[in-house]
């Protein structure tokens, strides 16, 4: 298997197996030179080169691409300074009632129903365990009951790679009358997200993962039903005007548009719509492939090292572009830092896994080498 997108383009692969994605993204050199363009020109010029209009407009392509990724209305679409913010936000959009979470998701999906707990006693957290013998999709589900007012899910769990079917979530979830929030952070940019079709009512995603672009801003689609609700935390840049610069009255912003707050992150925004632009055009379906028959070789070449998924591939729980790989009698923590210093591959320890990431530039000589690694690690400790 060859890479997806040519593999000059990323200066660590020169100098490393990088199979970390889901941590920390690597940023193509085109889109890093459209980052530096514009970091230099405003940093050495100011106004001269980014004027009021041109920063209220700074953000459009963003958006445009935005609602492509993650198959929402352009005018569902807003852009912040993370996902964490988006989480935020639709807790407070959401409001009271009962909640459904994951005790292993990403602490930024679950702690906005956490702090807000406390200030609403009737609220209940009924807490999903992702198990490697059960559908994700299928227990969550079966949690969904009435007085339940939301979801907050991961579409593929950071830690694990336990990929839930949001279409079936959400289906349930609105019997009951409650809400499908869905941070798709570890989905978007690797495989196909899809508001409209999954019926989601809101969809978060950061940009510095599988997005390749630099922290500091994010996406936020929310329903239409959802759009003329006051934004929970008005800011300046939420404004129908921004820079009209009226104190006096807060005139929102048509649109999703009226959830954005502040000046953010420009340079990773622009960098995030070349990144987008270029995944967008490749196709997710493409990218969700390539990574699935990588995946395929990984699990096949490292079984006979001790090394297990932590779900098959072919349980339908199970994303291929992260690939938790479990050892009976191997600390993850120590394999994860020996194939770093001592061979020169990037991975992450999650929850008791060495967690591999699949993306556009890897190929099957970066699972040669992992599992060469992988074998002098294991004879070194037998």
């Amino acid at each position: 298997m060859g890479p997806l997108f040519s593999r000059h383009g990323y200066a660590a692969l020169a100098e490393s197996v990088y199979l970390n994605q889901a941590a920390l993204g690597l940023i193509p050199a085109e889109t890093v030179e459209v980052m530096v363009r514009h970091l230099t020109e405003t940093a050495q010029h100011g106004n001269l080169h980014l004027t009021d209009d041109q920063e209220l407009h700074i953000l459009d392509g963003l958006r445009q691409v935005g609602a492509v990724l993650v198959g929402a209305p352009l005018e569902c679409v807003a852009v912040l300074g993370g996902a964490s913010e988006g989480l935020a936000v639709a807790a407070s959009l959401i409001g009271g009632g009962d909640v459904v979470l994951v005790p292993t998701d990403f602490p930024s999906v679950t702690y906005p129903w956490l702090v807000t707990a406390p200030d609403k006693p009737d609220r209940a957290v009924t807490w999903v365990d992702d198990k490697p013998d059960r559908d994700l999709t299928d227990a969550l589900v079966e949690a969904i009951r009435p007085g339940v007012a939301a979801v907050c899910v991961s579409a593929v769990m950071y830690a694990t790679g336990s990929q839930i079917d949001c279409a079936r979530v959400a289906s349930r979830a609105h019997e009951v009358g409650a809400r499908l929030i869905v941070d798709a952070t570890q989905l978007a940019g690797a495989g196909v997200v899809d508001m409209t079709r999954w019926d989601a009512d809101v969809v978060v995603t950061s940009g510095y993962k599988w997005l390749s672009s630099h922290g500091g801003a994010a996406l936020l689609a929310v329903a239409h039903d959802l759009l003329n609700a006051p934004a929970p935390h008005p800011g300046w840049m939420g404004a129908d005007q921004p820079f009209a610069f009226d104190a006096r009255q807060l005139r929102p912003a048509p649109g999703a548009r009226r959830l954005e707050q502040s000046t953010l992150a420009y340079v990773s925004a622009l960098g995030l719509t070349q990144s987008v632009t270029r995944l967008n055009s490749l196709g997710y379906e493409a990218i969700e492939t390539h990574a699935r028959l990588l995946a395929e070789e990984l699990v096949e070449t490292v079984e006979s090292l001790g090394w297990r998924p932590f779900r098959s591939l072919d349980d339908p729980s199970a994303s291929a572009h992260i690939v938790a790989l479990r050892h009976p009698d191997l600390d993850a923590v120590a394999v994860r830092r020996s194939l770093h210093d001592e061979h020169r591959v990037v991975t992450s320890a999650r929850q008791d896994a060495i967690r591999i990431s699949l993306h556009v530039y890897n190929d099957s000589s970066d699972i040669d080498v992992l599992a060469r690694a992988l074998t002098v690690i294991g004879e070194g400790r037998a």
